[in-house]
């Protein structure tokens, strides 16, 4: 079984006790690995009955064919359950080398039922498998405790994933930290983890050699796929100068890049921007598994009000919600708070935007210092959203309800259509006013607002995808047929699995498919598998209570800016016709016809 181990390690937190499962060789095939085949796991065994801080709730740690090998970003893994967040279906996928070292300790995955009745955590040690007492760790944040972790478990580069405070106290959007602070933040699965008083889970595995079909030919495929991409400027991009790097021209240039909380059309983010840590702070690079374009910032605040020791740079995501969205151009600041939820283990963006919203409706007259704690909360400074960090981790006080999300804040008050999310979920750091197809996009995705579902701002800036027939042609045109192809080929990345940032297409995809497991696979095979896991993700929702009324953006988007965006609003209701007729799919019921399903091999399903 080329590219796997053919096995996955079942982990029963009632009992304390673990088994080892055989994988199926059809349901790879179908679903490959990753988001897909967790997916798949998953739909046998939750309903909308499923409380997702119950012990009923399992929680799946997936990796995909290409974990683990030289295929470039294989460090790439998932985190699966139903959200807490949304009520839906919520993964996660992160990088580091968690999941190498899980498929080096021999399994592809784990799935862990359950809840243990005090604090504990998981160590793999190749076949021997422990449940440990972690009430030492109980309290900890992310940093002490994967040092400790390393310690105990006498393995100084184990693969490491654990929750901080946020995950122990239930936090909605809890995020699952991943060795060098590579954060597993959307959809809440911290929670999951922490409603299991499953602290950690430390991985360290010996046999490192992960079988592959064609090792040599796939050596040098990925040799010739690293030296074309260094001439993509993203990858310079992203390598140089982090994610962040993207600031300026996605806020100067496109307009995509949202300030003042989705409502100021104009802010100057060269303070920011990665251009500004490479000249300041910067102390080092990092990069996950196989990774050859090292986005991972290292910075370093020697003095002054955010003195900080070496600690993860700040990425795209909170470089908007902790700097732009509040209005804050100081990056020691915007580092400072990074650190701060990565310990906690808060996700950046929906934490970032819930404590904006907050700035934004005590700006707007609609809460008081009352409503706060007495907090004031001023556009540009960011000292009340590191108390409001500190509080929402611990539910104290206002922390306790801004810990829900930001759609329950607005509804305390009065103003839930205020909140930027989409089914739940926040809004990335991208505006669907700056490219048309992230309105669809968020619309439409499987976990609610989803950058990473389809990132449409890289097409949409002009990156095509013959196999999967994507190219764009402007960014403020209705490309909907667009997005659902996207959305289908990053199904096919999410559960190979392989990173977003390295440049691929459905051609390249599918050969790397053909050298690690040596299937005899067309474009065409690959680009079906695309659409059935997403027609999978769709079917799973549809089961935990899925609605397409709440395929609509938020009011705050509606609202038409100047600068970049040039007044252009998506119009929603046009997308989506467009997205629902390129799929064959009901608009009204959201769901798929019987006989694309049975195309699809999905009919046994509904």
């Amino acid at each position: 079984m080329a590219g796997y181990r053919g096995k996955i390690l079942q982990v029963n937190l009632d009992a304390g006790a673990t088994m080892v499962k055989s994988l199926d060789e059809n349901l790879l095939r179908q679903f490959i690995g990753g988001a897909g085949l967790a997916t798949r796991l998953l739909y046998d065994m939750i309903d909308s009955n499923t409380d997702p801080l119950g012990p009923e709730n399992p929680l799946i740690f997936m990796t995909g064919p290409f974990t683990g090998t030289a295929v470039p970003t294989s460090g790439k893994s998932t985190f699966c359950s139903r959200s807490p967040k949304t009520g839906l279906l919520g993964y996660s996928t992160v990088g580091g080398h968690f999941g190498a070292d899980l498929k080096f300790a021999g399994y592809d995955g784990i799935i862990i039922t359950g809840a243990s009745k005090k604090p504990c955590y998981l160590l793999v040690e190749d076949s021997d498998v422990e449940i440990r007492d972690a009430e030492h760790l109980w309290g900890k944040d992310t940093e002490q405790v994967w040092d400790v972790l390393k310690k105990e478990s006498n393995h100084k580069v184990a693969g490491v994933a654990r929750i901080g405070i946020a995950g122990e106290n239930l936090v909605k959007y809890a995020s699952i930290i991943v060795d060098h602070h590579r954060a597993a933040g959307r959809t809440g699965l911290g929670a999951v983890m922490g409603s299991k008083k499953l602290k950690a889970i430390v991985v360290h595995g010996s046999d490192r050699k992960v079988p592959v079909a064609e090792e040599e030919e796939l050596r040098k495929y990925t040799m010739e796929l690293n030296e074309d991409s260094k001439e993509d400027p993203t990858f310079r991009m992203y390598s140089d100068l982090g994610t962040a790097g993207y600031t300026d021209m996605a806020s100067l240039m496109y307009g995509s890049f949202p300030a003042g909380y989705y409502t100021v059309a104009e802010f100057d983010t060269y303070n920011l921007s990665g251009t500004t840590v490479k000249e300041t702070i910067l102390v080092g690079k990092t990069a996950c598994f196989r990774c050859p374009i090292g986005c991972g910032r290292v910075v370093e605040i020697p003095e002054g009000k955010y003195k900080m020791s070496k600690f993860a740079g700040p990425e795209l995501e909170v470089t908007g919600t902790m700097g732009s969205l509040l209005l804050n151009n100081n990056a020691e600041a915007v580092s400072y708070a990074n650190m701060m939820l990565d310990l906690y283990g808060i996700d950046t963006i929906s934490g970032g935007n819930t404590i904006a919203f907050a700035y934004y409706l005590f700006k707007e007259g609609k809460i008081t210092a009352k409503d706060l704690d007495g907090i004031s909360p001023e556009w540009g400074e960011i000292d009340s959203a590191l108390a409001f960090i500190e509080k929402i981790a611990k539910r104290e006080g206002i922390g306790d309800l801004m810990a829900e999300g930001s759609f329950q804040f607005g509804e305390k008050f009065g103003v839930p259509e205020l909140a930027a999310q989409v089914n739940g979920l926040e809004l990335p750091q991208h505006d669907p006013r700056g490219f048309s197809g992230l309105a669809a996009g968020y619309a439409t995705s499987p976990r609610g607002a989803c950058h990473m579902a389809a990132d449409m701002y890289n097409v949409q800036m002009g990156q095509p995808n013959e196999a999967f027939g994507i190219d764009s042609v402007d960014r403020f045109a209705n490309e909907a047929d667009l997005v659902a192809r996207h959305q289908d080929f990053r199904c096919v990345t999410n559960s190979a699995v392989i990173c977003n940032f390295y440049p691929v297409d459905g051609d390249k995809m599918t050969q790397l498919l053909r050298l690690v497991t040596g299937w005899d696979i067309s474009v065409n095979d690959v680009v079906l598998t695309g659409e059935r896991i997403f027609t999978l993700m769709r079917l799973l929702n549809l089961r935990l209570g899925y609605d397409t009324k709440n395929e609509i953006l938020p009011e705050l988007i509606s609202r038409p800016l100047e600068g970049a965006t040039e007044g252009h609003v998506p119009n929603i209701d046009e997308h989506l016709n467009k997205w629902y007729e390129t799929r064959g799919w009901d608009r009204d019921s959201g769901r798929p016809p019987k006989n694309r399903l049975r195309v699809l091999s999905l009919e046994d399903l509904v």
